[in-house]
């Protein structure tokens, strides 16, 4: 919750209080508002591997969800893993960049 004189709480507790992965979905979610108040359906998350395996799987899928929806048309996710993502939503393409270089043979592209 923002309330009025921009202090954001997450169930009740203070951002200040929250830990780091809580403070990045709090950050997530108010981007996204963001982005749908001003139409432009845009969303860039860094530091995507602050959140658990869990967090990592409930992001996605709410990206999805948010897309499937109209909500964003273009999502950049960022994070440093030990490797590409197992399984990925349909609307999603992953790239692994290794040595700042695309590796081809390691990005999985969703139809």
């Amino acid at each position: 919750m923002v309330d009025g004189d921009m202090t954001i709480t997450a169930g009740g507790r203070l951002y200040a209080l929250l830990s780091e992965s809580e403070k990045w979905r709090v950050d997530a979610m108010i981007a996204e508002a963001i982005s749908h108040l001003s139409g432009v359906k845009l969303l860039v998350l860094d530091r995507a591997d602050c959140l658990d395996m869990q967090g990592r799987s409930d992001l996605l899928y709410w990206l999805s969800d948010l897309a499937a929806a109209g909500e964003v048309q273009t999502a950049l996710v960022f994070a440093t893993l030990k490797a590409m993502p197992a399984q990925m939503p349909d609307e999603a393409t992953a790239f692994w960049i290794e040595n700042g270089t695309i590796k081809e043979d390691r990005c999985l592209y969703a139809a």
